[in-house]
Formats: C-alpha cells, structure tokens, sequence
C-alpha cells in the first residue's frame, strides 16, 4: 500500500451551465472550445444536474469532453434524454475514458465541450455540466 505523502491529490470541479437557447436546440455546437487549464490534472468524473425540466419527444443530446480542439481526444461523455432531464436536481453520471491516458492532461493541453452533430433535439430543459479533476498539489517554491 502507498504512503501517504504531505502533498497529496487534491480536486476540483469545474461547473458549465448549458441552456436550452443555442445547445439542445442545435446540432454540432461547442460549448466551450480550447480552453488551457493551465496545470497538469487528470478528469475523474463527467456528470450533469438538470436545472430546467427537459422536453420533447425522444429528445436526447449526447456531450463528448474532449482533449483538444473540438477533433480533439475524446476523453468523457454523459447523455442527457428524457429519462434523466424529467425532475429538477436529478444528476447523471457520463463515463471517463481512461484508455492510453486520455483522460490525463498537461499545464498546456486544453478542454472543448462539444455537443456533436447527432441526436433529437430538446423543446425545454437545461443542465448543468460539472466536471471533477483531481491534480497533485504542489509546494510553493
């Protein structure tokens, strides 16, 4: 078993509101694109908490988390659909694509929330995307 160490992990979420007007009405959007986190961390968890009750008929959009540039490594998704957008506060957990250290990112690699061109589109709803890092903590030198 691993000792502990003075400068363990530590972990953080970041927390991306996602209206209806301009994402679940559209296809093949961005919600964020490139963005530098600007330290070395790995993405653990991609889930979503619904903040406005969703409708429509098989509405269902998918959100790919991606190392990269919108063709970047897919590296985390979560669906949002009727079934988990019907009651306010119901989270959903995505999955996490651990696979040859996609999930793992450097103080330079960057983040894009991308909804790709595929599914139905929502009539209502909204959500919030959180996704949690965790990193190693660092001395001040």
């Amino acid at each position: 078993m691993p000792r502990l160490q003075p400068f363990g992990f530590s972990r953080t979420t970041m927390e991306l509101t996602v209206p209806f007007t301009g994402f679940l009405t559209v296809v093949a959007v961005n919600r964020l694109l490139s963005k530098t986190l600007g330290f070395a961390c790995v993405l653990e968890r991609v889930e979503i908490a619904t903040n406005v009750v969703g409708t429509g008929a098989g509405a269902t959009r998918a959100l790919n988390i991606r190392k990269g540039t919108a063709a970047g490594t897919t590296c985390g998704t979560v669906t949002a659909d009727l079934a988990n957008q019907g009651t306010l506060g119901v989270v959903t957990v995505g999955t996490v694509t651990t696979a040859a250290g996609a999930n793992v990112f450097t103080d330079t690699d960057t983040l894009t929330v991308e909804f790709p061109n595929a599914g139905t589109a929502f009539t209502a709803g909204g959500f919030d995307l959180i996704l949690t890092f965790r990193a190693l903590n660092q001395r001040a030198v």
